[in-house]
């Protein structure tokens, strides 16, 4: 037996209660056509099921639905599934808001002639290239299914939402990590006179590492005191890796005077190992 609807968003859009009386978001073309409140749903119309438990994410994923063309969502929602099976991790689930209003913002800029610079660009290439692959792939979908050529640097504002889904930080977070990764790395390449190998395994996990230490930073946790509490292995870190944990130590100072966050000592062995593996 089909669904009730207990309210029309718009044309495409529905909301109905399930059978055990929690509310769904559906949509698919002329899905709300028509109908009115109590009626069935056409099943046969069902394009997207939205089961958003957070009552301020559906409110805003709601205000997408009314707002932006249903091409623009239909079309957003491909390329997150496309993400979400590229990315390892789970994805926050507000990414088809954030990138749904994003796009329809862009498109709207662009046929007024608007367009921005991403200063972040080197940036995000440097430290987010996965990311930023993504960000390119889906504005190849959007000139391809929606004749839209956006400017370049849109991959790179794309790709800020995706690290930012992925990380569950802030949009206003995401610039302070990006920028943070990257001066990391500059730091660490100097430090080394330049004679790390960037292409190598170990420098991927160094990388990868960085990107925890920035969300752990940002979300103020810290790792568990293990290293540090065997009094024989900080010993052994800081006696045998000497040079590779001062410069752990010039990182430190780098994220505290710049940032305000503090790390911890786990956190300064671990990049001191991580250190020792990129430079040979």
């Amino acid at each position: 037996m089909s669904m009730k609807i207990v309210k029309v968003i718009n044309n495409n859009t529905v909301c109905v209660l399930d059978k055990k009386g929690k509310e769904q978001i559906m949509s698919g073309r002329g899905i709300g056509f028509g109908k009115k409140c109590g009626d069935a749903v056409d099943d046969s119309r069902i394009e997207k099921i939205y089961m958003v438990t957070d009552s301020a994410l559906r409110k805003r994923l709601i205000e997408c639905l009314t707002e932006i063309p249903y091409e623009y969502i239909k079309l957003t929602d491909d390329m997150v599934t496309y993400i979400s099976s590229r990315i390892s991790v789970p994805l926050n689930s507000s990414l088809i808001v954030t990138l749904s209003d994003h796009i329809a913002f862009a498109i709207e800029r662009k046929k007024q002639g608007v367009e921005f610079a991403n200063p972040l660009m080197d940036s995000i290439h440097d430290c987010f290239p996965e990311e930023l692959a993504l960000g390119r792939y889906c504005l190849h979908e959007i000139r391809q299914k929606l004749g839209v050529e956006l400017n370049r640097d849109e991959a790179g504002f794309i790709a800020m939402h995706i690290i930012n889904a992925r990380m569950e930080t802030t949009m206003a977070q995401v610039p302070d990590i990006t920028r943070m990764i990257n001066e990391c790395l500059e730091i660490t390449d100097t430090y080394y006179a330049g004679k790390i190998d960037k292409t190598s395994v170990a420098y991927d996990r160094y990388l990868v590492h960085l990107k925890f230490l920035a969300k752990r930073l940002f979300h103020s946790q810290e790792l568990p005191n293990v290293l540090s509490r065997d009094e024989d292995m900080l010993s052994l870190i800081k006696i045998k890796f000497k040079k590779h944990y001062k410069c752990a130590k010039c990182l430190q100072d780098y994220i505290l005077k710049n940032y305000a966050k503090t790390l911890a000592e786990d956190e300064l062995l671990t990049l001191a190992i991580h250190l020792k593996k990129i430079s040979g």
